[in-house]
């Protein structure tokens, strides 16, 4: 008595078959390729699939389901409109450019690939970059903290003036004394005067460069601007610090530096150094506004926009590249969020005073 053929699909079993009829079936698709196969009587570990079954017993050609499928897919081909998988009529009608959001990913996605490409130097592609991730952070920054008062004109002029005009001023007077002196010190194998260099020498010259355009926009007595505003401007200035700073690492000192040392520090001088700068600004920022909105309190207030994050910025730079830098930088980042969380509250306190 000849034993069956067995179909094993899900916990559930078909048959016995025949394996002519077994082949029948999956002609008509009935059965699958896929279907685990045995013999009445075996055990279920010896099944194999129905297509390899058939072939080992000669009922299917080896290649014939391999050109079966190329028939399908060259027919399923055939049937397709072409319009809609190339859609070159609607491409010239420039229709698409309604889609915002895809144009936008577009922007995102291309930008760094189209500032290499048209890059005329070295030198404008690491700016074109350097503008690329400026941008990203500035929309990020924008969203989280827009107001009705920001407006992006004065938020280019703040990336703008720190980038080009502060931070060009800020490598002059790095050549002058007492600024050379006190720069210097910041190199200092004793850790005590190094430290004094790089509060008096790096953090302080440097954040003033950064908050300056901030001094000066709201010079004005009219120039009245809620402390989130200001915030937001100032990060936006520290980022024009960060980036022209990173450039001129990439192009200098990173030259020098082995493949992988140059690698992970332009990617920190493009993405988190930025950051660092645009919170230690921001704090700047945070106590502008309130001298501008306490002008009897305001002397106070301009020494704690500098000396503030002064303090971070140059415990950031001894600590270095390591857990404890990395906890300094992230409390600057508590302590900013605090900061506009209790706006109301310093606000109160300073006009009850």
């Amino acid at each position: 008595m000849h034993r069956g053929l067995l179909i094993h699909r899900s916990g559930q079993v078909f048959g016995p078959y025949l394996p002519a009829t077994a082949h029948e079936y999956l002609l008509q698709g009935r059965l699958l390729p896929q279907d685990l196969t045995s013999w009445e009587g075996e055990h279920l570990s010896a099944a194999i699939p129905l297509e390899q079954f058939l072939t080992k017993c000669g009922l299917i050609a080896r290649d014939t389901h391999t050109v079966d499928s190329m028939r399908a897919a060259i027919r399923d081909l055939r049937s397709f409109d072409f319009s809609l998988i190339f859609p070159w009529a609607t491409i010239q009608t420039f229709s698409w450019l309604k889609e915002h959001r895809m144009i936008l990913l577009g922007v995102v996605g291309l930008a760094p690939i189209i500032a290499l490409v048209l890059a005329p130097s070295v030198l404008a592609a690491y700016w074109g970059l350097a503008l690329y991730f400026s941008c990203l952070w500035a929309l990020f920054f924008y969203h989280l903290l827009q107001t009705p008062q920001i407006r992006w004109q004065i938020c280019a002029l703040c990336f703008a003036t720190t980038a080009v005009v502060s931070i060009s001023l800020l490598t002059l007077a790095y050549q002058i004394w007492p600024i050379s002196a006190l720069f210097s010190l910041a190199q200092s194998d004793s850790l005590p005067i190094q430290a004094a260099g790089m509060l008096l020498g790096v953090a302080i010259p440097e954040e003033l460069c950064k908050a300056a355009i901030l001094f000066w926009l709201l010079r004005r007595p009219n120039s009245l601007l809620s402390p989130q505003t200001v915030v937001l401007m100032g990060m936006i200035s520290g980022l024009g610090f960060g980036i022209r700073e990173g450039v001129n690492y990439q192009t200098g000192l990173n030259k020098e530096l082995g493949i992988d040392g140059a690698y992970f520090l332009n990617i920190a001088r493009l993405t988190s150094l930025p950051f660092l700068h645009a919170i230690w600004t921001g704090m700047a920022g945070y106590f502008i506004a309130f001298a501008s909105l306490h002008p009897r309190r305001r002397r106070g207030l301009w020494v704690l926009a500098i000396g503030v994050p002064a303090c971070f910025h140059a415990t950031y730079n001894i600590l270095g590249w390591d857990v404890l830098g990395l906890g300094s930088a992230a409390l600057g980042v508590v302590v900013l969020t605090i900061y506009l969380s209790s706006a109301n509250t310093l606000h109160e306190r300073l006009s009850s005073r």
